[in-house]
């Protein structure tokens, strides 16, 4: 008799949710830091735009929503609270820590931080739904 041979776990088996959450906190940090270390050549290259409010809540909206809807389903399944503690951390930093960031440089750390946090909870989320 065989045993069944277990599948190999690889990023296309992660669900599809948690790797869209991923690659929307990923492309959000790195707009977010080039244009604030960018932004004299931005305005130069016509692209100023890249900088402007909307685009900036469009991808924490996306962020957000994902988070929400990935994780809130998740926890229930897996039953682990871990990632909705690190999208919960990451958000804060993001959405509160952010915008009272006293200098540019402070700011872009936020964002990478906060970026990397949700990142962090999308993959421990996908880990433990293949578990």
């Amino acid at each position: 008799m065989c045993s069944p041979v277990a599948p190999e776990r690889s990023a296309l088996t992660m669900p599809w949710l948690d790797r869209l959450g991923m690659a929307t906190s990923t492309l959000c940090a790195i707009h977010c830091a080039a244009t604030a270390l960018l932004m004299g050549a931005l305005s130069a290259m016509g692209a100023a735009g890249l900088a402007a409010g909307w685009v900036e809540g469009a991808f924490l909206t996306v962020a957000l929503v994902l988070g929400l809807v990935s994780l809130g389903h998740a926890v229930r399944r897996h039953r682990s609270w871990q990632p909705a503690a690190w999208f919960a951390g990451g958000m804060v930093l993001l959405l509160v820590v952010r915008p009272l960031a006293p200098s540019p440089a402070l700011e872009v750390l936020a964002v990478v931080a906060g970026a990397f946090c949700v990142v962090r909870a999308h993959w421990k989320n996908a880990r433990l739904l293949l578990a």
